[in-house]
């Protein structure tokens, strides 16, 4: 058993915080003859839970709520919170590499040219890429192949970049006519397809259907490749919609 002051010590919390959680019942503890306050070895994996919680800036009410629901759901809600927490982690990973390349920019500005600019973006484009989904596309493409495509994209042309850029807004476009009437075949549809194709042709030197299938199979196999696409077409939808539209056509 711990007495108020020996919990507060071990979990970082102030006894007032302790003594608050008790009157407003969000971690009751017994209360001995002469008044004072002692804590279980569960209260004590309560206590863990709820400055878990507040540290995933839960309110109290809503921690107060959790803590009466099943172990299970609670555990469920903690690895809903390691999934976000991971995605946000890689976002601001990738915001990080994009500022230290536009500090460098803006620091070495006079003496850069405007290719010497592109030059640095696409490595660092290449290096960020190859972070967050070096692994994925190595184990389904093959080592040779990625290195090919990394290659590929590091010797791209401004004009070429711009095709890719064109190509992603035209599929944009077609994407969300499609998701407002989703139909195949229908013109929306080929229409993604071939911005999808034109985009990928540029990006890639050895286009193939089959490598188009692959590629659109991790769209709906890895969650970080679905909220790319939620996020460009604004649509939860989109990334499934796509790799649809593109097994259709592929096939085709």
């Amino acid at each position: 058993m711990y007495q108020i002051q020996a919990l507060a010590k071990v979990a970082g919390v102030s006894v007032r915080t302790l003594r608050y959680y008790h009157e407003i019942g969000l971690l009751v503890p017994q209360v001995a003859p002469n008044g004072y306050r002692q804590y279980s070895e569960a209260d004590v994996d309560t206590l863990q839970l709820i400055v878990m919680y507040r540290q995933l800036d839960f309110s109290l009410a809503q921690i107060k709520q959790l803590l009466t629901t099943p172990a299970s759901k609670r555990l469920a809600r903690l690895k809903e919170q390691q999934v976000i927490i991971a995605a946000k982690r890689t976002e601001l990973d990738q915001i990080s590499q994009q500022l230290a390349a536009t500090i460098h920019n803006q620091e070495e500005a006079q003496q850069m040219s405007d290719k010497q600019k592109f030059e640095a973006f696409k490595h660092a484009q290449i290096k960020a890429n190859d972070d967050q989904y070096g692994a994925e596309v190595t184990a389904r493409f093959g080592s040779e192949q990625k290195r090919a495509a990394d290659q590929h994209f590091g010797q791209l042309t401004q004009a070429q970049y711009q095709q890719m850029q064109e190509a992603e807004q035209q599929l944009t476009a077609a994407l969300k006519t499609y998701l407002a009437a989703p139909a195949l075949p229908s013109a929306a549809a080929e229409a993604a397809f071939q911005a999808h194709r034109d985009w990928l042709q540029v990006a890639m030197p050895d286009y193939t259907p089959q490598i188009h299938q692959q590629l659109a199979a991790m769209y709906v196999a890895d969650e970080r490749f679905g909220k790319y696409y939620t996020k460009l077409v604004g649509d939860r939808d989109a990334a499934v919609a796509l790799e649809a539209i593109i097994s259709y056509y592929t096939k085709a």
